[in-house]
């Protein structure tokens, strides 16, 4: 199964109509069987009017023609005066929409693909992030587990990345600038791709991957607009996928996309 996975559109009022005709060209060339929207469709900070919103949403969703699409939550999508239910009912709209709210599962093509909302920003102490809550990943265990391993998609990565990297005052070759100073990955820690921003997860485990691991094979993240790094942890592949847009912070990188083969779980990345 050939699955487009798009990241951070970021779709805003005086964005680039070049994006979404990239985005647009992709998508008719790759022949995908479905495509993955990995949340911030939209940068809900820029919208105050619902018809506005709708507008920019639909000129993304568009794009997908009679292809098969999912969708999870990022944490910009209803940063503004709307609403999740009504973001999910502009999808709901489309018949090619496989969306089935927040937390679901689909089975499609032998495979099972579990989507999970990672929230948006803390609610209280100790994180910036928001954490996605044990009683959800419980019931995504639940969801999974009497079939095939499955591949969760979700905006945020997990704060198990955090582990695989070392931070310090002092520059190392190969580091980049993190808010504790620089930052890179431990020395033997295999990966593919390259970190050229410090992840951005919650600064609170909930124990997602402990939980999820022995059911998943593969967890496909965005939020990240410059990390296109892939490498496992807890036996589970980490895929990490930049931005597809050019309306945010990632400008001066060319913004790409991901084809994840799900038997072999090897990614093309294409530029756009």
């Amino acid at each position: 199964m050939k699955i487009l996975i798009i990241a951070d559109v970021h779709n805003r009022p005086g964005g680039s109509a070049k994006t979404l005709l990239k985005i647009e060209n992709v998508i008719k060339k790759v022949n995908a069987d479905l495509i993955v929207f990995l949340g911030d469709i939209v940068h809900g900070p820029d919208f105050t009017e619902n018809d506005k919103y709708e507008r920019y949403l639909r000129q993304v969703l568009d794009l997908t023609g009679s292809v098969p699409f999912a969708t999870v939550f990022g944490n910009h999508d209803d940063e503004c005066h709307i609403t999740k239910d009504k973001i999910l009912s502009v999808m709901y709209s489309y018949p090619n929409c496989l969306t089935k709210g927040c937390n679901y599962v689909v089975k499609m093509k032998g495979e099972q693909l579990l989507f999970m909302d990672s929230g948006s920003y803390y609610q209280g102490e100790g994180s910036y992030y928001d954490t996605v809550n044990l009683s959800d990943t419980l019931n995504a265990v639940k969801a999974v587990k009497d079939g095939e391993k499955a591949i969760l998609f979700q905006h945020i990565i997990m704060p198990d990345i955090i582990d695989m990297c070392e931070e310090g005052r002092i520059y190392k070759p190969g580091c980049v600038w993190g808010k504790n100073g620089w930052i890179r990955f431990k020395k033997g820690v295999k990966h593919t791709g390259v970190m050229l921003e410090r992840p951005c997860p919650p600064d609170i485990n909930t124990s997602q991957l402990s939980c999820l691991a022995p059911y998943i094979k593969a967890a496909v993240f965005g939020h990240d607009h410059l990390n296109d790094f892939e490498l496992y942890i807890q036996g589970v592949k980490f895929i990490q996928c930049p931005g597809s847009g050019s309306n945010s912070y990632d400008w001066y990188r060319p913004s790409s996309v991901k084809i994840l083969d799900t038997k072999t779980l090897k990614t093309q990345q294409i530029f756009l």
